[in-house]
């Protein structure tokens, strides 16, 4: 019987294992050549940080709830301040725009033909148009739109709005009924996290009643009553130990109380609305991907609109946001160093302040790239954590 002849060995260009080497070695000589080539930079350039130890000399506004005196304090403490600035913008934006976002997607599927044209305007109008050119709107209107501040609009003596800004009442430490001291009112906060803690397991088991029973449990109603009432008990108990600060006018400015100043708010607003018009179609276009048999099911077993929406349609669609989501908000944190537009001390605007006065731009561009890489990431780490929850199998 005749033997059969042995195949021909593959040539090695059409290996895929070889390939592979092939490609991963080009990737890693090609970055060692980056990383050498910068490397060598730096070290022509002197790179070092030892400057942002020096006292910064400049001021930095919008530093709520801190007060640091740029005076005394060094470059670091500044930066870090003006990146605490930064995220106060994001945390604000990414809660509104979420909010907003919601209502948005969910009136442009709504059957009232005027809500819908109106949600679709605003997506068109917000979605389609430069984010810049928008904050320097919101800018104009907030500061040349309002009174002067000697003319400001008052509102029960308490609330003030004007070209300077809007200033509002602001619980401060008191000695309430005991003259009981200022840490008492770290005990209260404990006790408004515990609260809160509760009543959103309260709700969670109110809602797990409602699934297996069908019958409404009205778990909101009670988590917000519990709540409230065991925030005004524990407000009690431990004898009123926050009061309102009442704010006021003197001269040409806020006193007391806490004021949002014009570059806050325009920034947190434009932004908001301009993150708003993303996020609604991503709700839409979640909400639309579902079963339309979803829908028909949730209004045969009698379900309300409300119950259909919040028990039906949200938590389905939820997993089809999170990753487009996860980019919007990672764009609220990039979109915010545009703060400059409307002279908001965030942390690029401190870069640039102290690159100015000492001429380290390549320091302070590696300072600035690695801040917005490091907060990426956590944004990233959070929503891939919330992802997970949301698409476990069971949940």
């Amino acid at each position: 019987m005749a033997s059969v002849p042995a195949p021909a060995p593959v040539p090695i260009r059409y290996r895929e294992s070889a390939r592979r080497l092939f490609a991963q070695g080009a990737f890693v000589a090609i970055a060692g050549l980056a990383i050498a080539f910068v490397l060598v930079r730096i070290e022509i350039a002197d790179f070092n940080l030892s400057f942002l130890w020096e006292p910064a000399g400049f001021q930095l506004s919008n530093q709520w709830p801190f007060s640091v005196d740029g005076a005394v304090e060094s470059r670091w403490v500044v930066y870090f301040a003006a990146v605490w600035a930064s995220l106060r913008v994001v945390a604000a934006c990414i809660l509104l725009s979420t909010a907003i976002g919601v209502l948005v997607g969910v009136a442009r599927l709504s059957s009232n033909w005027v809500i819908a044209r109106m949600a679709m305007l605003f997506v068109e109008i917000f979605r389609n148009t430069p984010f810049y050119v928008q904050i320097i709107i919101w800018y104009a209107i907030i500061t040349f739109g309002l009174p002067k501040i000697t003319d400001a609009i008052s509102v029960l003596d308490s609330f003030f709005i004007s070209n300077r800004g809007i200033a509002i009442p602001w619980p401060v430490p008191s000695g309430g009924f005991y003259g009981s001291p200022d840490w008492m009112v770290g005990i209260w906060v404990a006790a408004l996290i515990a609260l809160g803690a509760g009543a959103m397991a309260f709700r969670a088991r109110k809602h797990r009643v409602e699934r297996d029973t069908g019958e409404p449990q009205y778990a909101n109603r009670w988590a917000l009553g519990l709540f409230a009432a065991g925030a005004l008990i524990s407000f009690l108990a431990l004898g009123a130990p926050v009061s309102m600060d009442r704010p006021g006018i003197e001269a040409t400015d806020y006193i007391e109380g806490m004021v949002v100043r014009p570059e806050f708010s325009s920034l947190v607003f434009g932004l908001t609305i301009y993150t708003a018009a993303f996020i609604a179609e991503i709700v839409r276009a979640s909400i639309q991907a579902l079963p339309k048999g979803q829908t028909e099911a949730a209004n045969a077993i009698g379900l309300s609109g409300y119950q259909r929406l919040t028990l039906i349609i949200l938590p389905q669609a939820l997993r089809q946001m999170i990753p487009s989501m996860t980019n919007q908000y990672l764009n609220v944190w990039k979109n915010s160093s545009v703060a400059f537009a409307v002279l908001y001390a965030d942390l690029f605007a401190v870069a640039q302040i102290v690159n100015n006065k000492v001429g380290r731009a390549l320091e302070m561009f590696v300072v600035i790239i690695i801040t917005y890489m490091v907060v990426s990431i956590l944004i990233s780490v959070v929503m891939n954590f919330l992802n997970r929850r949301v698409t476990r199998s069971g949940r």
